[in-house]
């Protein structure tokens, strides 16, 4: 190759290279700063959302937030929620939560939404997180009545080198105008929609100097909040995972949001000047990518992980399971056999990995797969009411398969109508026919059903029923099972 050939090819491989790194979420030092103009003051804001209990993360997240405050000393640190369920050290200690609160404390937030797994846990527990945080929790779409304690605040307004900003909680809700938690966790209190409830807090922004909505409602409802308020300054967004990696404005909104897992903040830079907001934006920072951590918060993760309870080898997985619905097979059959169903289902979002390592299965495992704690309730069932019940969970779980233990089954969906086809494992399935059907109590309380009775819980959780059935089976194998089309 001639020496011009190689002179163009290094161009090219430059321009690659930079095209690339220019649109990589960066670390807090490679941001380039604009200069705050005299007279103007900013306040600066780093944010996350749906962190799941990723307490191994928060060495380096406390690192970036170290660096950060290194220069902006009045840094404030704000989540949207959802920063429980996800990690069996955390979900799994006594008492339950316990880590996260510490570790938010530790790092020193100031405010969290309510985000719709921080009902996972029930009132009470709740409650106890509400009391052990060194922050306020804040929803201005959730009723809680005098007669139970529960301390959620609908807005704070924080003053930071003078300035005023009102900050206001809102979570998502669903069909059914409740949050996607356990129904019987939610008994006590009401909601009201985002974007009835919002307009309620709109006199806030006359009384302060920016207006931020601290959001649980995912990106696609934070747009049309953007849309029909923008009277808004900012909305920090969580719920939907959404990593939002330029964060720009819509409607004259600012709207972001970081991902989940703590994988990823994002920095928002408010500027005012004579106490109104001159400019406004929003810049994502990759904690995964960070070489740094903060030695005292990674000896209390140390500590927390300190969990043999949780090693425990319970089977030995003899090939990797690839896909969700390997697991979700593994689950019914264990349900199933604790049961003594003839049929069990398992809700698609009940399992929240994908994939599962050849090797040991531990009790972590187990929990990481199901950390709901939901029992196992049991029906009488005719054929027809089960092929009933197919149809209302594959609509409860927009269009997807509920897992299945001791049938097979196919769904036609032409749009209009849903029709399906069942075969039993032991025999010839009849409509007429009474089963035994076993499925988890979120689904007992969330999907309709139509039963012979009204239903009886084994007070057994799936969790407890997968555990016995791998300490039972020693070995399991479900690569490329698949009970459903």
């Amino acid at each position: 190759m001639n020496k011009k050939k190689v002179l163009l090819l290094l161009a090219l491989v430059a321009v690659v290279l930079y095209l690339v790194l220019r649109n990589q979420p960066k670390e807090e030092s490679e941001q380039v700063e604009t200069p705050v103009a005299a007279g103007e003051t900013e306040i600066n804001i780093l944010t996350v959302n749906d962190m799941h209990s990723a307490i191994d993360q928060f060495p380096k997240f406390a690192a970036m937030v170290d660096s950060l405050r290194a220069d902006y000393p009045d840094l404030l640190l704000f989540s949207a929620g959802d920063n429980r369920t996800g990690n069996p050290v955390n979900d799994q200690y006594k008492p339950t939560n316990y880590p996260m609160i510490t570790l938010m404390n530790q790092t020193g937030f100031d405010v969290t939404a309510v985000g719709n797994h921080e009902w996972d846990g029930n009132i009470g527990p709740m409650q106890a997180d509400i009391e052990r945080a060194h922050f306020p929790f804040i929803c201005a779409n959730v009723f809680v009545p005098d007669s139970i304690k529960l301390d959620i605040k609908p807005y704070i307004i924080i003053e930071n080198q003078g300035v005023k900003l009102a900050v206001v909680g809102m979570i998502e809700l669903h069909a059914n105008g409740l949050p996607g938690a356990h129904p019987n966790n939610l008994k006590k209190v009401s909601f009201k929609r985002a974007e009835k409830g919002l307009p309620d807090y709109k006199y806030l922004k006359n009384q302060t100097n920016a207006f931020i909505l601290l959001s649980h409602c995912g990106y696609d409802v934070d747009l049309e909040l953007a849309q029909a308020n923008p009277w808004m300054d900012v909305i920090i967004g969580g719920h939907t995972h959404t990593l939002i990696e330029h964060p720009s404005e819509t409607n004259g909104v600012l709207i972001t949001q970081s991902g989940a897992h703590l994988k990823y903040a994002t920095l928002v830079k408010l500027r005012f000047k004579d106490g109104k907001l001159v400019g406004k934006k929003a810049i994502v920072l990759n904690v995964n990518n960070s070489t740094r951590e903060n030695r005292e918060v990674a000896k209390m993760v140390a500590d927390f992980n300190n969990a043999p309870e949780l090693e425990e080898a319970l089977a030995t997985a003899v090939t990797k399971f690839e896909n969700r619905e390997e697991l979700g097979c593994m689950m019914t059959d264990a349900i199933r056999e604790a049961s003594g169903a003839d049929f069990a289902f398992q809700n698609t979002g009940g399992l929240r990995i994908d994939r599962l390592k050849k090797g040991p299965i531990t009790v972590k495992d187990v929990y990481t797969i199901d950390p709901f704690c939901n029992e196992i309730v049991v029906y009488q069932m005719t054929g027809q009411q089960v092929k009933r019940f197919i149809v209302n969970t594959y609509k409860k779980n927009g269009g997807y398969p509920s897992y299945v233990s001791g049938m097979t089954y196919e769904i036609t969906d032409d749009g209009k109508n849903i029709s399906v086809f069942v075969t039993s494992d032991k025999g010839n399935f009849s409509t007429k026919n009474i089963y035994k059907v076993a499925i988890n109590s979120y689904m007992a309380s969330t999907v309709n059903i139509e039963s012979v009775d009204e239903g009886q819980s084994i007070y057994m959780t799936t969790e407890e029923a997968l555990i016995d059935f791998l300490r039972k089976h020693k070995t399991v194998d479900y690569q490329g099972v698949s009970r459903t089309k």
